[in-house]
């Protein structure tokens, strides 16, 4: 292969990586948002409020949805080159630190969701005693408080118009 051959094969790469990123992007995005909407208006449900994995599951979908909008609508824009994260510190700073706490919270929260049906489920009376709402909220809170702590660092590191990063807004 020559460098000519090299320079197409990589200017068609690129341009098929952008394709890709921008469908994938939407459909990511639409069916998230649909998705994580219907989630949080049949979770808010007056018969499901007192269940406590009802109320983890419910915040791990506005979480979700969060991360979905603050971390995909930049992504997408960037394919116009719309994107203010890859161009200034502040939104990049905090794209980052969203998006990546509120998934955190978004798995953590479905981890303890998890752990509170196998709690419920157990023969042992003290271990289904343990599944309260009062305790599923004192654990999304604290889920909350740690992921935010875990991920201040970004809102230092993070920095926009990064050369020879996989994208502009990317940790220094």
């Amino acid at each position: 292969m020559t460098i000519t051959d090299n320079a197409v094969l990589i200017e068609a790469l690129s341009k098929t990586s952008v394709t890709i990123n921008l469908y994938a992007s939407v459909i990511i995005f639409v069916f998230g948002v649909i998705g994580n909407t219907l989630n949080i208006f049949v979770l808010t449900q007056r018969t499901l409020r007192s269940v406590p994995c009802i109320f983890l599951f419910l915040i791990s979908s506005i979480a979700n949805l969060i991360s979905i909008i603050i971390g995909l609508t930049p992504r997408i824009a960037a394919t116009w080159e719309l994107d203010i994260t890859a161009t200034y510190d502040i939104p990049c700073k905090l794209r980052a630190f969203i998006t990546f706490s509120s998934r955190a919270v978004a798995l953590w929260l479905n981890t303890l969701a998890t752990i509170d049906r196998y709690m419920i489920s157990s023969s042992n009376h003290h271990c289904r005693q343990l599944s309260s709402l009062k305790n599923a909220q004192k654990g999304s809170l604290a889920i909350a408080i740690i992921s935010i702590i875990l991920y201040t660092p970004m809102l230092y590191c993070y920095k926009a118009n990064l050369n020879y990063t996989p994208l502009k807004c990317y940790g220094n």
